[in-house]
């Protein structure tokens, strides 16, 4: 399988690169929109806020490039942490910004008093998707962010996490799009089976 992890500057993916090799797939930057046709599963990856990520696929030519291939060519696409986040509707992060609408729903602030925001480190996840979750053996992923998705249709949602008194969608799919808010490639073990859950998953 060929991997192409969409090169939108906003982060080190180095560790996302590192997984999928690990499981010796051919796996390569994408530069440009013209290099998704090469690929046969689409990573959307990244850390940051919101509008800048919409601003630098739309400079770059990925917005109308990946609307092509995940909508029409029903190419897939593993969103990672702020990659998720813009399969929404919107986003309320530094004002209001439209995401890809891929997935309908809202990402709001963690508006919590009794946790730490942003939500940085280790956390249970509680799974509802078995074939995304086989083997994994303690459900226990890291997480990096201060907004979350909050989808209109539960029936995306493939697990969730509790932080304080906030329900967190941690991960959705739908058809050929899925999405994670934590991070597998730095979540050890557990991660890397996830990881190579969702590589069945697509092929």
């Amino acid at each position: 399988m060929k991997i192409g992890i969409v090169n939108n500057r906003l982060g080190n993916f180095g560790s996302v690169k590192s997984a999928f090799e690990f499981y010796r797939h051919d796996v390569t930057m994408l530069d440009s929109p013209e290099m998704l046709a090469a690929v046969d599963l689409v990573i959307l990856a990244g850390v940051g806020n919101f509008h800048t990520a919409v601003d630098r696929l739309r400079e770059n030519g990925f917005w109308d490039g990946l609307n092509e291939a995940v909508l029409v060519q029903k190419k897939p696409i593993l969103g990672i942490c702020l990659g998720m986040q813009l399969f929404a509707t919107r986003s309320f992060e530094n004002g209001e910004t439209a995401g890809f609408n891929w997935i309908p729903g809202e990402v709001q602030k963690i508006e919590d008093p009794t946790v730490r925001v942003p939500h940085i480190g280790w956390d249970d996840v509680d799974p509802c998707a078995p074939e995304l979750f086989k083997s994994v053996r303690s459900n226990t992923f890291y997480f990096m962010h201060g907004y979350h998705f909050i989808p209109q249709d539960k029936s995306v949602i493939t697990s969730t996490t509790h932080y304080g008194n906030t329900t967190i969608v941690s991960s959705v799919r739908k058809g050929n799009i899925m999405g994670v808010q934590f991070h597998p490639e730095k979540s050890q073990g557990d991660g890397m089976r996830f990881l190579r859950n969702c590589l069945e998953v697509v092929t």
